[in-house]
């Protein structure tokens, strides 16, 4: 199991064990019922979906997702773990966004709130 895998193994459990994290999902959601988020690596395609009860993450391709992440496991583990900017990754070419990039400024808000809660 990959870096990233186990990171977002991590992120998921805590987000579905906290109330309050849950609370921040609801908002980030509004009224939808849920995002899909789609990340492409070496590792294979993977989609996580957020609903107002929690994340899940699923091996596959799901066909519409509200945004999608191409890139290297490590680049996007250093994106998420805070040790690259999101935006030069971009620029650099080593990150490919399509679709709602907005999305990412939740899911970074989302991950620091889950970091913080675990210190």
């Amino acid at each position: 199991m990959s870096q990233l895998q186990e990171f977002f193994k991590f992120l998921i459990s805590k987000v579905n064990e906290k109330p309050e994290l849950k609370k921040y999902l609801a908002e980030w959601v509004g009224p939808y019922d849920g995002k899909i988020l789609q990340v492409f690596t070496e590792d294979g395609p993977q989609y996580i979906v957020v609903t107002k009860d929690g994340m899940s993450l699923h091996d596959g391709i799901y066909p519409s997702p509200d945004v999608t992440y191409k890139a290297s496991a490590q680049t996007l583990l250093n994106i998420f773990t805070g040790e690259v900017p999101f935006k030069q990754t971009m620029k650099e070419g080593s990150l490919t966004v399509i679709g709602n990039a907005h999305e990412s400024n939740p899911l970074a808000n989302l991950i620091l709130q889950v970091m913080m809660s675990a210190m």
